[in-house]
């Protein structure tokens, strides 16, 4: 029996999870989760974004300078 749990413990050391540098692995997934979320926001919102930078490009230039 003590083998038995010798060899069980010695068993979960081999299989157990290496988490050094986890926490920054999960960041950086994150970071990019995020990122692309930005570019395909960008995109599927690309016609309202050039129509506000249109509209506020037109009131830029009718406004008479000091």
């Amino acid at each position: 029996m003590a083998m038995w749990s010798l060899l069980r413990a010695w068993w979960a050391s081999k299989l157990g999870r290496d988490e050094r540098g986890q926490g920054t692995t999960e960041y950086v997934l994150l970071i990019l989760g995020v990122v692309l979320f930005l570019i395909v926001a960008a995109f599927a919102l690309q016609n309202i974004l050039n129509n506000a930078i249109d509209k506020i490009s037109t009131w830029i230039s009718q406004q008479n300078a000091p």
